[in-house]
């Protein structure tokens, strides 16, 4: 609801901009910023730390859960052997065991999460500065995000993607990287 909204104002702005500014021009243009995130630099080197780490964690937890099966086998093995009571405090241990396990899993998770969203933030974030210096620089009237927008149709002609991500790669070449 509030997107249609959002984008009937959108729709209607744009029709009242020519009548209000008759002596500029129109001037729009489109930017994919998840084609930006996959395809610059910084958005690729992101993604290859999001991919080191998590299998980093995948490697922790494959032990993990190798130890629960482990564990587990171990229990079925000796189940005909051992007292009930002694049963009980095996399948005791194994229940704590697989409890902290999915604990274990999702913290990874979240901090897998957290991560991302710290590096897409600080990418987003140097995005920002990129767009709006190339739309003051070649006088755009509106530049919108691709999927954000609502856009269901623009012509590739005011998709300025690919100078997004060459001035975004130029850009961080010239920065020192902050970590």
């Amino acid at each position: 609801m509030k997107k249609n909204i959002l984008f009937m104002g959108i729709i209607l702005a744009l029709l009242a901009i020519p009548s209000i500014l008759p002596a500029q021009s129109l001037n729009i243009a489109y930017v994919d910023l998840q084609r930006v995130m996959l395809e610059s630099e910084r958005g690729k080197e992101a993604k290859q730390t999001l991919t080191t780490e998590a299998e980093k964690l995948k490697k922790t937890l494959d032990s993990k859960q190798e130890e629960l099966q482990k564990m587990k086998d171990a229990i079925d093995r000796q189940s005909a052997t051992i007292t009930p009571d002694a049963r009980a405090e095996k399948e005791k241990q194994y229940q704590s065991k697989l409890k902290d396990y999915q604990r274990l899993y999702s913290d990874y998770q979240a901090e897998l999460q957290q991560k991302d969203t710290e590096l897409t933030q600080k990418i987003l974030k140097d995005l920002e500065e990129v767009i709006k210096s190339i739309g003051e620089k070649e006088k755009y009237t509106f530049i919108f995000e691709r999927s954000q927008a609502g856009i269901l149709f623009a012509s590739p002609s005011v998709d300025i993607t690919n100078k997004v991500i060459t001035t975004y790669n130029e850009s961080i070449k010239k920065k020192p990287v902050k970590k």
